[in-house]
């Protein structure tokens, strides 16, 4: 079998080398992208859980409200220190902030205890300066650390000053220290600033609520008795836990994000099966006549199809062995972009500093991708050994390809959506991701076997049609293509799974910006739409004063005013939602088109809400957690539990899993929440947007970093955070389409190659080599329309999939139907022109050929 792999396959594959790369290059593009996702997540992780083990430094235990992200009141630290076993209880709080000349350029800052020396040695927190004098500075409320790597790239030394723009307002801050590398300041890739807990409390308005505290427990002390103690005196909306649960929990609210990842990437490796089974059926046809002789001389059938089956598991381990190197290249390209995706989607930034790799995940992966390859290749392999060594050298018997009963195909297929179409019922009654991934992939697929039947059945009216309009010509590309409807049938498969992932994408995206402009048109945008420049981590700007929005409505040409607050990291039944804090008249039913509440009635429900008596929520929780009008829904908050009825149902983009919508003041007296995220005026009729907007400027000029949209610019700002949190899904796009571009075009090439005798011939008795390349180049734009056609019939059912279904549960988001028509047309004109550049070419090839030596070719 070595001597045979020397002598026939090596040579066979190193003299068709675009073809061998072609395999290779099918299995290493899906492997790539499977691997690039997997360590992409798995490095989230990790550096997630490294930055709390480095926020939570030596303690044992942490009490928070949910997974931290919202504040509760600062007394609840008496009680944890009054526990006996407690060594230390460390009240600390985060918030976001940024240099006021570059406000893109952001820090999370710190606010802790540093009026203990044990504190500062506690948490790392060393500087250059000494210690005790750095208790004495830092009294000060304008004092603050940065890291050493910050202040470096800034060129700030302790002693100087640095203007930050904080929720606060724009101050001078004073730089009393520098964090060394290590411990806290390795936290958040060194964007990080430290102050004294009530100077940031002050600064950030989580004035009397911290975020977590710390504990530290006494030596020997039980940890479960601790927290069992501190769980019944604490008030029971707070955790007790390990900083360890807090990994868990986000590990499991960014578990459907990561699922849609290994979707995308499963429905990849899908095309890079095909493009493999594609290319190497035409490799054997091209082989058929070599594997004759080899029977002729002796080789038994089944000695052949090992030989076969060996090359393709040498290609397969070669592609996969490429898939993992280009892998870990890819995830590096790729984490940027998909962290600032999730930084978007989850409102929290989740930088990776070093990726990590998973290695039992990465051979379950090598694993797949050399069983993928051999898969691929099994049929054609089988096809070749069976042949008749004789019919092959007498009539060239095995270029046309393996013809399939299409009644066959067909029963296949109806198993296939069956199996397809059960998997997307799991999903929605078990909320089941997998199944979802499962059921829409299966679907994807389901086009290789539904091909062939459905150009077999359109052969007679293609046939009318091209003879119609081109002749004898197109009776030449007719009698091609129906000599072998499973090649056409096969290459329009290919063709249609490229165009259904790009529709998949498109409309996708499409639909996730119509359902967010509609919304922030309606809900979220005034005349203008004053907010923080800075963003706490995705689209949601850093908070702002509430006495701003009364101070906008003494500016001239104003006529009134209404906040809003988004408030998220609330847990709701283990997702983590968000509340929106709304003044009274975004609940003006007039806003709204009749259709906006699902359930409800739009007067009531803004009666009841106004009166802080009710709430609205989003589609997405409703469905998630069955509730509807009439039932009540049950929060913890700051000030203990809350239990309100909801009156309407209504669509919502504020939060991935759901929201809760409420009165402004309801916020404010349960979740002490004095700040707003955005400020909405209405101007009066006769006053001007640039006027009005450069008097805030100029009235604010130097105390708030502020930006005021006109409803025009607050739909392109949200278009600019759809297309950062979409970037990843277009580059994956890109390196698929590509790979499978040139898979198609080695398709079309080969069955116009494998025809020169054919072609010949017709040169013979009389056509012109004109005649012949348009008869091919016909043909081949036959495929490509009849790729397109079946690509835009599975890409509109598997866009309808992935919005109706697939999406709700993976990216959480309740999206209207849109399908990208422009997208579209401008991905057919692209297979179009692909097909038609490819028919060209090889006619072009064939018919510069001399003619005997065609007519002598086996």
């Amino acid at each position: 079998m070595l001597r045979l792999l020397q002598q026939i396959s090596f040579r066979q594959l190193r003299a068709s080398w675009g073809r061998t790369a072609l395999v290779v290059g099918g299995i290493a593009t899906g492997v790539s992208l499977i691997v690039a996702i997997q360590v992409v997540n798995t490095s989230v992780l990790e550096s997630f859980r490294q930055t709390i083990e480095l926020m939570a430094g030596p303690s044992d235990l942490e009490v928070t409200l949910g997974v931290g992200e919202i504040g509760f009141p600062e007394a609840t630290i008496d009680t944890v220190r009054a526990d006996p076993d407690v060594a230390a209880a460390v009240p600390l709080i985060r918030g976001t902030i940024s240099l006021a000349e570059d406000p893109r350029t952001t820090l999370q800052l710190f606010g802790a205890d540093l009026m203990a020396e044990e504190d500062l040695q506690r948490y790392q927190i060393t500087a250059v300066t000494d210690r005790r004098e750095l208790l004495r500075v830092m009294e000060d409320p304008r004092s603050i650390l940065l890291t050493k790597v910050f202040a470096s790239q800034q060129g700030v030394a302790v002693g100087d000053s640095i203007r930050l723009s904080m929720p606060g307002g724009v101050e001078d801050i004073t730089v009393r220290g520098l964090l060394e590398a290590g411990g806290l300041a390795a936290a958040f890739g060194g964007q990080l600033a430290v102050m004294d807990l009530p100077a940031a409390q002050l600064r950030i308005g989580k004035q009397g609520r911290v975020d977590q505290i710390d504990v530290v427990l006494r030596r020997g002390a039980d940890l479960a008795t601790v927290a069992r103690r501190l769980r019944a005196v604490l008030p029971s909306m707070l955790n007790v836990g390990p900083p360890a649960h807090r990994v868990a929990e986000y590990e499991r609210i960014l578990g459907s994000f990561q699922a849609m990842l290994t979707g995308i990437s499963t429905l990849c490796l899908v095309a890079g099966i095909f493009i493999v089974y594609n290319t190497t059926s035409t490799g054997a046809a091209h082989r058929a006549m070599a594997m004759a002789r080899l029977r002729v001389i002796g080789a038994a059938a089944g000695r052949v199809f090992q030989l076969l089956i060996l090359e393709a598991l040498i290609l397969g381990t070669v592609g996969t062995a490429v898939g993992m190197v280009v892998g870990m290249g890819l995830a590096w390209l790729l984490s940027g972009m998909v962290t600032e995706s999730m930084g978007i989607i989850f409102q929290r930034r989740f930088p990776v500093e070093r990726l990590a790799v998973d290695l039992p995940q990465l051979c379950v992966i090598a694993s797949v991708g050399i069983g993928a390859g051999l898969f691929a290749s099994y049929f054609a392999a089988r096809r070749v050994a069976s042949l008749e060594p004789l019919d092959v050298l007498r009539t060239g018997a095995g270029s046309d390809g393996l013809q399939i009963r299409s009644h066959n195909l067909m029963l296949w297929w109806l198993v296939l959506i069956g199996i397809s179409a059960g998997a997307l019922v799991a999903q929605e009654r078990l909320k089941s991701v997998a199944w979802g991934n499962f059921g829409a992939t299966l679907w994807n697929g389901s086009v290789i076997v539904v091909a062939v039947p459905i150009v077999s059945w359109l052969s007679g009216a293609i046939a009318r049609i091209l003879r119609r309009l081109f002749g004898a010509e197109g009776q030449m590309a007719v009698e091609s293509l129906s000599r072998s409807a499973t090649r056409t049938g096969v290459t329009a498969a290919a063709i249609a799974l490229v165009l259904t992932l790009a529709i998949i994408v498109s409309s996708l995206t499409l639909s996730f910006r119509r359902s967010m402009n509609d919304y922030v048109g309606r809900v979220l945008a005034g005349d203008l739409v004053v907010s923080a420049v800075a963003t706490e981590g995705g689209w949601l700007e850093t908070p702002l004063p509430e006495r701003l929005a009364t101070e906008l409505l003494e500016v001239p040409g104003v006529r009134s005013v209404e906040t809003v607050r988004v408030l998220p990291g609330q847990i709701y039944r283990g997702m983590r939602i968000s509340i929106g804090g709304l003044s009274d008249g975004f609940f003006d039913p007039s806003r709204y088109p009749t259709y906006w509440y699902r359930e409800g009635n739009p007067e009531e429900a803004a009666e009841a809400i106004r009166a802080g008596k009710a709430v609205n929520i989003s589609t997405g929780l409703a469905d998630r957690a069955d509730l509807h009008v009439g039932d009540r829904i049950e929060l913890d908050t700051p000030t203990g539990p809350l239990a309100l009825p909801i009156v309407g149902v209504v669509p919502d983009y504020i939060s991935d899993r759901g929201a809760v919508i409420l009165s402004r003041q309801v916020l404010v007296d349960r979740w002490r929440e004095p700040t707003v995220s955005r400020i909405n005026l209405t101007l009066e009729g006769d006053a001007s947007v640039d006027v009005v907007r450069a008097r805030i400027a100029d009235r604010y000029r130097g105390q708030y970093l502020l930006k005021a949209l006109s409803l025009h610019e607050v739909l392109a700002y949200h278009d600019v955070m759809i297309n950062r949190a979409f970037a990843f899904t277009d580059a994956i796009q890109v390196l698929v389409i590509i790979v499978a571009v040139a898979g198609i075009f080695d398709l079309l090439a080969s069955a116009i190659i494998e025809r020169r005798r054919e072609l010949a011939l017709w040169r013979v008795i009389g056509a012109d080599e004109r005649a012949v390349r348009r008869s091919v180049v016909i043909e081949s734009a036959t495929i490509g329309a009849l790729g397109s056609l079946l690509g835009v019939v599975v890409g509109l059912v598997t866009a309808w999939i992935w919005i109706r279904f697939n999406f709700r549960y993976l990216l959480g988001y309740y999206l209207e139907q849109h399908f990208a028509l422009g997208s579209t047309l401008w991905y057919i004109g692209l297979v179009m022109m692909m097909t038609i550049l490819a028919g060209y070419a090889a006619a072009y090839r064939a018919t510069r050929e001399s003619v005997i030596d065609a007519i002598q070719v086996q």
